[in-house]
């Protein structure tokens, strides 16, 4: 198949996404490593349309992180099944191992509104200079620096490593390098954020939902605490940084992507119907001793509704409209947690228990996620507490697209090689995805796929 590069006006009114959208049904495609956002004019009002924009690409439509995170990260620890064998992409993701490959659409589409939403972000980060106000400045500053860190670090979650730069033949940077470049542009944000707030002006030519002082220290939270095992080693300088911007972020305040019967949720559009994917069961996909006891832990429903032989989404997944919380509060103590249960010190060992029962006897979320559950009574040890974060993890933070990285990270019980072997013990059906047919045809320096 040929690959056809095509330029992209970056005016992201509604019709112009619903055009991206039509274009992409046209078999155009384009490696978004190697093509550099269109240069429009650089001033303030067409930066504010394309901070706009950001959120529409990562939110909106099938094509969308916002749609793909989750149900990648479902399927690949089991959590997921097909209803309907007609959705290829799907059927290949649960089947995991060598059943994706490079030409799957989930994958292809993964990396593609990714790497064009990071180097759509770059563009305002290096125009910043244009804006005269500084709540126009910190505005425009906060949401590039945001969907540059959620869109980096999703592919960091995914794939072995990521080109940070835009250019033909582009070259690939390790997933520690692209974490360190989040968590620097994140950082120099949260500076500027602690004494500029965006303008009202700003905020009213963006999207409402995002708190953006709130999102920055939850992101960096995130990021900091992926970026602490990131080599397989724990790092306590940035485990110790992730506790403290975790520990930073306000929990009584959302910060959510909203939707409108225009722009949809497709991943709650898809969850509501079950006619493509339905949740396996009510162990969430959880294995080997994991799994919540029947009627035990009210997250399970309400996360899941039973609907005849399916369970189907509740929450972010109600319907086409339903919100997606860019971060949940229960991540915060469960970051907290984990990072003070690796360091492993008496004292921090205390402090880690503190945090899960802060999760385990939760009432008050803001978002409903209570988990009504007695505190911890297992040892309190590092193996022992962390078996208990990630399971916390996957009961608290269910279908949030963090599954795969969470599983690694925690060294779950991963996939079996040759990649035709399959271990119905094992935890995850990969460790990373391959890289896309669309790079691997217009990059020469696309890495090798992983084996499994």
């Amino acid at each position: 198949m040929k690959i056809l590069i095509k330029k992209y006006s970056i005016y992201f009114s509604i019709i112009s996404v619903l055009m991206i959208l039509l274009s992409s049904c046209n078999k155009e495609y384009i490696n978004p490593s190697s093509v550099p956002t269109e240069v429009i004019s650089a001033n303030t009002e067409s930066l504010m349309n394309l901070a706009a924009g950001l959120q529409r690409r990562y939110t909106v439509g099938r094509l969308s992180p916002s749609y793909n995170l989750p149900v990648a990260g479902g399927y690949s620890v089991f959590a997921l099944r097909t209803t309907n064998t007609g959705n290829v992409a799907e059927t290949a993701l649960e089947a995991g191992r060598g059943a994706i490959n490079n030409g799957n659409s989930i994958v292809s589409s993964l990396w593609t509104q990714c790497l064009l939403g990071k180097n759509e972000a770059e563009f305002i980060l290096k125009n910043l200079s244009v804006a005269t106000d500084a709540g126009d400045k910190v505005g425009l500053k906060a949401y590039a620096s945001i969907f540059y860190a959620l869109n980096v670090g999703a592919l960091c979650q995914f794939y072995e490593k990521v080109p940070l730069t835009t250019a033909i033949n582009a070259s690939f940077d390790s997933r520690e390098d692209a974490l360190k470049k989040v968590v620097q542009i994140l950082e120099s944000v949260d500076l500027d954020l602690a004494s500029t707030s965006p303008s009202p002006r700003f905020l009213t030519r963006v999207p409402p939902g995002i708190d953006a002082k709130n999102a920055v220290k939850a992101l960096l939270a995130r990021f900091c605490n992926m970026l602490s095992m990131v080599t397989g080693t724990y790092n306590a300088t940035d485990g110790n940084k992730a506790i403290t911007f975790a520990t930073a972020v306000d929990i009584t305040k959302k910060s959510e992507f909203r939707f409108s019967p225009i722009a949809i949720n497709a991943f709650g559009d898809l969850s509501f119907s079950g006619n493509v994917y339905s949740v396996v069961n009510q162990t969430l996909g959880l294995k080997n001793g994991l799994a919540p006891t029947p009627g035990s832990d009210p997250r399970v429903l309400f996360y899941i509704r039973p609907v005849g032989a399916n369970f189907l989404m509740n929450f972010h997944g109600l319907n086409n409209i339903a919100p997606i919380p860019l971060y949940l509060p229960g991540e915060m103590n469960l970051i907290i947690a984990e990072n003070n249960a690796r360091i492993n010190t008496p004292a921090s060992l205390t402090l880690s228990v503190n945090a899960l029962n802060a999760i385990l006897t939760k009432t008050t979320d803001i978002y409903g996620v209570n988990a009504l559950q007695p505190s911890y009574s297992g040892t309190v040890a590092t193996t022992n507490l962390l078996t208990e974060i990630y399971k916390q993890r996957r009961l608290e933070l269910f279908l949030t697209g963090m599954e795969l990285e969470d599983c690694r990270r925690f060294n779950r019980l991963g996939p079996t090689i040759p990649p035709a072997a399959v271990d119905p013990t094992s935890e995850r059906n990969r460790n990373f995805y391959p890289y896309p047919l669309t790079e691997r045809t217009n990059n020469t320096n696309t890495p090798a796929d992983p084996v499994i």
